[in-house]
């Protein structure tokens, strides 16, 4: 099934975000799901086309917000992780966002709000990278030739080749030409700009498992196993000593967890939404 067949999914904007959001009977918890870096909001139809969300009265809300899938960013704009975690903020605010989901470069983005503690709902992080090292090497190549003049503008006007035979293997065969076309929205300015700001902070901070382990935000980091992204012993360590922070495995799932096993992802929202913390009281 291709994703034109998809049950409709209602479609809007807010504040220069497009979103597109599921449609339960009654709501009694809302969610926001956020893209990776060249992603949109279309990766995650199949999971909000899945009816167990709409069933657990679910509002699971995809968005592309400014600078993302083509759509312009403020002016003045950096393009970095901490303005994206600011604006995320602001956007669940008003939006009574009771978990966020990040996937890829929103899950690093979830790290900064995690650790900013003014986010006052759960996460999900699904394959964030934990330090510079972790990235994969295209990727860190393109952030090295981004930061050479001629060179850099020349890498990032043949990335759409390069990219799309590195995606061949990687999104379902069934909806690779609809997501790879995805993946090309956004202008190749953009792009560099994000890439830089993400390697910005990942140097900036240098352990961000640390960093995350300090939250007190209830938080759980989930990784394929199969996952491309690194994940180092001590990253690990670092994850199953903090308090707040849990370790998941998504069976069958590489790093594109939400095109390759989307009702599993479902599955892991609705047990965070569900969870209750050693000595919590209930609502």
């Amino acid at each position: 099934m291709t994703a034109t067949q998809h049950p409709p999914l209602r479609r809007r904007e807010q504040a220069g975000w497009a979103i597109i959001e599921n449609e339960p009977t009654t709501t009694t918890q809302r969610v926001l799901m956020l893209p990776g870096l060249f992603c949109t909001a279309e990766f995650y139809t199949a999971m909000l086309t899945d009816p167990a969300l709409a069933d657990a009265g679910v509002l699971a809300m995809a968005a592309d917000p400014p600078g993302f899938a083509g759509r312009p960013a403020p002016s003045g704009f950096d393009y970095s992780i901490e303005r994206y975690a600011e604006m995320v903020e602001e956007f669940a605010a008003r939006e009574a966002v009771d978990l966020i989901v990040g996937h890829s470069y929103f899950a690093n983005v979830g790290i900064e709000i995690a650790a900013r503690g003014s986010y006052p709902g759960r996460l999900l992080l699904l394959s964030p990278s934990f330090s510079r090292d972790d990235e994969e090497h295209d990727l860190i190549a393109l952030d090295e030739a981004g930061h050479v003049p001629v060179l850099g503008t020349l890498v990032w006007l043949g990335i759409n080749p390069t990219l799309k035979k590195g995606m061949r293997d990687r999104l379902p065969s069934d909806r690779f030409n609809e997501l790879f076309a995805q993946m090309k929205r956004n202008p190749h300015a953009a792009n560099r700009h994000l890439v830089a700001g993400f390697f910005d902070n990942l140097r900036r901070h240098g352990d961000l498992a640390t960093r995350l382990a300090a939250t007190d935000n209830v938080v759980w980091v989930g990784r394929g196993d199969r996952d491309e992204v690194g994940f180092t012993a001590q990253e690990q360590a670092a994850i199953e000593a903090a308090p707040h922070v849990e370790l998941k495995t998504i069976p069958g799932a590489a790093h594109f967890s939400i095109t390759d096993t989307p009702h599993e992802v479902d599955a892991l929202i609705l047990e965070l939404l569900a969870f209750r913390p050693a000595g919590s009281e209930p609502s």
